[in-house]
């Protein structure tokens, strides 16, 4: 009996270790306004944000190519006491932070073509699939940008990307309950 309550606390530790990382950082894309689209990111984690990454290679649009930024943007809006360095070209590019606290928010405008097309005119909806990744202090979040309801405005809201070692102990865990379970079985 002793040895299953370790076990199970274990693995109801490496859960809540997981668990308590969960929070919001919210990556918006106001729809149908094309040429000049203003993209909001808001920081409802409990960690300063370091990094963030567009990834628009997986991305299609009306001309059956992708969304590229080329040039850098046409305004940056950085966080409250921060600062946002743009880096990177074609459809993967992002922004390095300092001071990208929890309840900042980030904003840049910018004019997305498609790979084919400088002139394109892109909108929200051709977002759709494109990922996001924020660097944090407390690990990694991702996202894939979403049509927003009945709206032709897209959101990625992104979620911790759960470490190695909090698998590997829930999983040993897990198999130290089940093992102590067959046991138990077994006798009985």
């Amino acid at each position: 009996m002793k040895q299953f309550r370790k076990a199970a606390l274990a693995a109801a530790l490496a859960l809540g270790a997981q668990a308590s990382a969960f929070a919001s950082i919210i990556i918006t894309e106001p729809g149908v306004d094309g040429f000049n689209i203003e993209t909001l990111a808001f920081n409802g984690s409990s960690y300063d944000i370091t990094q963030l990454t567009f990834d628009f290679s997986g991305t299609t649009t009306v001309d059956a190519s992708n969304i590229v930024i080329d040039g850098s943007p046409l305004s940056i809006t950085a966080p409250a006491g921060g600062t946002a360095t743009f880096f990177g070209s074609g459809a993967v590019f992002g922004f390095n932070f300092t001071g990208f606290n929890t309840f900042d928010t980030f904003k840049f405008k910018w004019d997305p073509d498609s790979a084919i097309s400088g002139s394109y005119g892109a909108t929200g909806l051709d977002f759709i699939g494109a990922t996001v990744t924020a660097v944090t202090t407390g690990g990694t979040y991702t996202g894939t940008f979403a049509k927003v309801g009945n709206t032709p405005d897209v959101s990625a809201v992104l979620s911790p990307v759960p470490e190695a070692e909090s698998f590997a102990l829930a999983l040993a865990g897990l198999a130290v309950v089940g093992g102590v379970a067959s046991r138990r079985s077994r006798k009985a």
